[in-house]
């Protein structure tokens, strides 16, 4: 009798590594959560990365509209004050249009500035999220390689632990398996414990 309660106590031995395997397996995280998280930072950074481009964009026009002002501004003040234009009504309204010339390029610089702050602005803020995005991919490779690799191991010892059971059940009386099913259901699934002294 006391080999079979031996055999009783392995058997149970066998079923609470089962579970404990089992709910370490079903918490393993699959990197679902943080999947989702470098979804969320990957289309930030591409919104972050259109933004830029935009700016940089709208620098490069502004930058070209300020050098045509000033190529025409010099045009004007050629002949304003080359002597290529003599009549007086003529060099009043070139004089106006190098004024307007002026505010304008004035214009130009001020958006220019503003924009190269834009712009710095956002390289920063891109590289910051690309750096984020790298971190994160990183992470979740880590992740789930691991889940993997895990997923591999309490798979196979679940099915080890299962073979067990089925030598050790093949070992035990009937009638002793059949009373230790139900009370192993209750108190933790402890149905046999071992008494020392």
């Amino acid at each position: 009798m006391k080999e079979q309660l031996v055999l009783l106590y392995q058997l149970q031995q066998a079923d609470s590594q089962t579970e404990d395997s089992k709910a370490e397996l079903s918490g393993l995280d699959n990197g679902e959560a943080l999947a989702g998280e470098l979804e969320a930072e990957e289309a930030a950074l591409s919104e972050l990365e259109e933004r830029l481009s935009t700016a940089q964009a709208e620098l490069h026009d502004k930058q070209l509209q300020l050098q045509g002002t000033e190529d025409d501004r010099q045009d004007k003040w050629d002949q304003t004050y080359g002597g290529v234009v003599s009549d007086p009504k003529e060099l009043s309204a070139l004089e106006r249009k190098i004024e307007e010339l002026d505010r304008r390029k004035d214009k130009l610089e001020e958006d220019i500035i503003m924009l190269l702050d834009d712009v710095e602005t956002l390289q920063e803020q891109v590289g910051q999220k690309q750096a984020e995005v790298e971190r994160l991919s990183s992470r979740l490779s880590e992740v789930r390689e691991y889940f993997i690799q895990r997923s591999a191991e309490l798979s196979k010892k679940i099915e080890e632990l299962a073979e067990r059971r089925s030598e050790l059940g093949a070992q035990i009386q009937p009638g002793l398996l059949d009373d230790y099913e139900p009370a192993s259901q209750h108190g933790a699934n402890v149905a046999v414990a071992v008494v020392k002294d």
